[in-house]
């Protein structure tokens, strides 16, 4: 198990990595450090969520075409926490699949609750969205100083960027071509909230989908769709159906 200094020394290399290339091509980095900088001082400073707010800024290419420069710094924010995680959700440690719906940005310390860290590197996640749809605006914890809790200060809830997942939960994945089980253990008492608070539902949900074929490829089928449909509207459209029947299994689920 890493130290207090250790962890986050790991934490400030992990967050010159990301900012040393907040954009795909290098001639945009400097822009999106400078605008994402000066988001999350607007976020701290003044109390406001602005995950969004950076989503919805444009530019304009070398050619005179609108680009969604905010949004293309996001995905180079989501790629990085992908790699950062072997391609593995942060909580249920499943596979992600390579579509920005199946793997959100999760923020752990939720936007409804903190918006003040909304931007704080530290907040962010990759999740699947199974676990980011449950986890929703949960609150867990109860940090109320406007300062971002250090890793020695969180010890009632599991904080995928903090702690260290082998040391707090144990999970055993059982996979054939028709099924699909997971059993999770927790370890400490972190370990043990993120199991009752979700894992263990998460488990109930992944059941429920990966045991029924037609189910499974059916939302294979229209995910794959949206992941590479270049068309916005439809891809919003998209996205909405499949939050929509996510939350129908969650329903389904919860009355079982």
């Amino acid at each position: 198990m890493k130290t207090k200094s250790q962890r986050l020394r790991q934490l400030a290399e992990e967050g010159q990595i990301f900012f040393s290339t907040p954009h795909e091509y290098q001639y945009l980095c400097v822009s999106a450090r400078t605008l994402w900088r000066r988001e999350r001082k607007i976020s701290q400073r003044q109390n406001l969520d602005r995950w969004s707010a950076l989503r919805s800024v444009n530019a304009v290419n070398t050619k005179g075409n609108p680009v969604p420069f905010g949004a293309q710094i996001q995905k180079a924010l989501r790629d990085h926490l992908v790699q950062l995680q072997k391609n593995r959700c942060c909580y249920c440690r499943r596979w992600l699949q390579n579509i920005a719906h199946a793997r959100p940005v999760e923020h752990i310390l939720s936007r409804a609750d903190y918006p003040q860290f909304s931007l704080h590197y530290w907040n962010l996640a990759a999740a699947c969205h199974d676990c980011n749809h449950r986890k929703s605006n949960f609150q867990w914890g109860t940090w109320r100083k406007r300062r971002y809790p250090s890793p020695e200060c969180i010890k009632d809830f599991f904080h995928p960027r903090f702690h260290d997942y082998d040391a707090h939960i144990r999970y055993v994945r059982v996979e054939t071509n028709t099924i699909s089980v997971a059993v999770y253990l927790g370890l400490s008492k972190q370990g043990r909230q993120l199991c009752r608070d979700l894992l263990g539902f998460i488990s109930e949900v992944d059941a429920l989908v990966h045991n029924n074929r037609r189910m499974s490829d059916s939302m294979a089928k229209i995910q794959a769709y949206g992941g590479r449909n270049e068309n916005r509207v439809a891809t919003q459209r998209v996205d909405e159906f499949l939050d929509a029947l996510n939350g129908a299994v969650h329903r389904l689920v919860r009355k079982r």
